[in-house]
């Protein structure tokens, strides 16, 4: 007999899938975009629009010469990662419900890392990676929203992921925590769902340790991203499957999805890799 009803162990785990992703809360979902992705296929291909030309000085009689839409082909390889957990009869019949929630949290966590290692091994493809900084103060991030020149405004930006080596900094900026700033939000620095508040008020900075940080050269991350500078598609979103070991006495829950993620634009994210003095 089943521990489990899949739909709804799969419905937990999408749930908390949504709340523990970080970095997959920067990237843009293209699965509706991506044609029969869902059903078919191993290479997804990104939708990547060239800009057009200025607009020109108009001359009487002279006809315009319209732009062509030109695509350039950004392909990305569908990844399958999987997770599989035991749950023995007898601990089951003792928790109950308690250890179907735990394990729902745990799968979901470990999907999640998953998605969040891959999109940031993406955004450190980015064409803007500056790896000499020491010290993060609010200047240095200005510094790396100059990369972007003119376009700026905040409603552009997807959110600012950090490492949590890095919060520390954050919570000393007056220009991220004090309410005498105009470029400050109340309640900057309580964590709710990974983010811990907002730069110039409204562009989200998230925390996340998921790939962010060089064990190596210990370097932590500070990406801003812009937004559908990031691309995620869903060929199989998370789904749940059992399957009864009635020799062990207990039942094997296997959790799986497929996606890809590619950086679309190079230019639409600045990253910093910030010395962290381990001392």
């Amino acid at each position: 007999m089943a521990i489990i009803v899949p739909q709804i162990f799969a419905d937990v785990v999408n749930k908390r899938l949504g709340v523990k992703l970080r970095a997959g809360r920067l990237a843009t979902d293209y699965t509706e975009m991506v044609e029969d992705i869902t059903t078919c296929g191993d290479t997804v291909h990104f939708p990547m629009i060239k800009r057009i030309t200025d607009a020109g000085i108009v001359t009487k009689g002279t006809p315009l010469v319209p732009d062509e839409v030109d695509m350039e082909d950004a392909t990305a390889a569908i990844k399958q990662v999987a997770k599989a957990v035991r749950i023995y009869q007898k601990d089951n019949t003792q928790v109950k419900d308690e250890l179907k929630n735990k394990l729902a949290i745990q799968v979901a966590d470990a999907l999640a890392k998953s998605v969040d290692a891959d999109i940031v091994g993406q955004i450190l493809t980015a064409t803007y990676v500056d790896d000499t900084v020491t010290n993060l103060t609010a200047a240095v991030v200005d510094e790396a929203f100059d990369v972007f020149g003119d376009d700026v405004d905040n409603d552009t930006f997807a959110g600012i992921l950090i490492n949590s080596k890095l919060r520390k900094a954050f919570m000393a900026m007056d220009a991220f925590t004090s309410v005498m700033k105009t470029n400050a939000t109340y309640g900057n620095g309580i964590v709710q769902d990974g983010i811990i508040g907002y730069w110039n008020g409204t562009i989200p900075v998230y925390v996340s340790d998921n790939g962010t940080y060089d064990e190596t050269n210990h370097k932590a991350l500070l990406a801003i991203v812009k937004n559908d500078a990031l691309g995620v598609v869903w060929q199989q979103e998370p789904t749940i499957e059992e399957e009864r070991e009635a020799k062990l006495l207990a039942d094997d829950i296997v959790a799986s999805e497929m996606y890809a993620t590619k950086l679309i634009d190079a230019a639409g994210v600045s990253v910093l890799k910030i010395t962290i003095n381990e001392g």
